[in-house]
């Protein structure tokens, strides 16, 4: 992951659009049908390393070939038609569909027809950093026709919030705030384009002991400054993923993300508390250093932790 790289690109000329898509998305072939003089291809790119989240338009009936992408792509119609050929199936797209455009591992054939999408695309080491045990397995259940109105209304709202963040100029993004972001999509993704699965393994309830508890909990006070996900909070206490979820949740009531949020606001505290006046310290810079995505959200954990503000904290330092 790495800071927001904007681009912004627009032709009138088929030739040029083909060099973008072929870079962007390693495509083999563009067909453009049509009266080329009213054509018109609009690309916006927010890429953080990991993820792409694409605004595109295309103003007459363009035909893509895609080479397999190794990546989670997730379309949006906001305008126009689509219509994706992957070898399983034909699926014709229109406005407000939201689904999945393909497997990671396979090629597809993709017709725009006055098309206006929002593309977003994640990498396959994202989900890998959920459960080590069941990523694959996740990746394998998506579902690839379109999701239903719940659930791309929760999609849409995920993909504002995170590129709102990216697109806020003094938002400070750094390790945490990316990692933080990346996890949510991905954890946003399988919950939206996968089915639901069970409670977990006889094997998980085994492992869901105060033992448990006790390692994540010294891994966590111990490297609070570290971009962690909970598959690596698993792997550090040697469980699985649902045996730590539910060790927590049967011992401590909460999550090991949710503890984790505390142990990072009570060392933010301390730094608000701590800060010299005059030296520089403000509360966005202190929210983002320590993985808070959002100052308002930020804000609100810490008076539901603490009973005052950020600001009330800095004031009496």
């Amino acid at each position: 992951m790495h800071e927001p790289l904007v681009t912004e690109f627009a032709t009138t000329d088929p030739e040029q659009a083909h060099s973008l898509i072929a870079t962007a998305y390693q495509d083999n072939r563009l067909r453009v049908r049509g009266a080329v003089a009213n054509y018109r291809f609009e690309h916006n790119r927010c890429d953080v390393g990991d993820m792409q989240f694409d605004l595109l338009h295309n103003t007459l009936t363009t035909e893509v070939v895609i080479q397999p992408l190794g990546k989670v792509v997730l379309l949006r119609v906001l305008g126009g038609e689509v219509q994706v050929e992957d070898g399983v199936g034909d699926r014709r797209l229109a406005t407000g569909d939201v689904f999945v455009a393909a497997h990671p591992g396979t090629g597809y054939q993709t017709g725009m027809h006055g098309a206006k999408l929002q593309i977003t695309s994640i990498d396959l080491s994202l989900f890998a950093g959920m459960d080590p045990a069941q990523d694959g397995e996740a990746i394998e259940r998506l579902r690839y026709e379109p999701v239903s109105l719940e659930r791309a209304r929760r999609w849409r709202s995920t993909v504002e919030y995170v590129t709102g963040l990216f697109s806020t100029p003094e938002t400070e993004n750094g390790p945490l705030v990316l990692g933080a972001a990346g996890r949510l999509m991905a954890a946003m993704a399988l919950d939206t384009f996968t089915e639901g699965e069970g409670e977990g393994h006889p094997c998980d309830r085994r492992d869901a002991v105060p033992e448990t508890v006790r390692r994540a909990i010294a891994f966590l006070e111990a490297n609070p400054d570290l971009d962690l996900g909970v598959a690596d909070i698993a792997r550090a206490c040697r469980v699985s993923v649902r045996a730590l979820q539910l060790a927590f949740r049967r011992h401590l009531d909460t999550t090991p993300m949710a503890y984790l949020r505390r142990v990072r606001l009570d060392r933010a505290r301390a730094e608000l508390r701590d800060a010299e006046p005059g030296a520089g310290a403000t509360i966005t810079r202190v929210a983002a250093k320590w993985g808070f995505l959002d100052g308002s959200r930020f804000s609100a954990h810490y008076r539901a932790a603490f009973g005052e503000s950020p600001s009330q904290t800095l004031r009496r330092s």
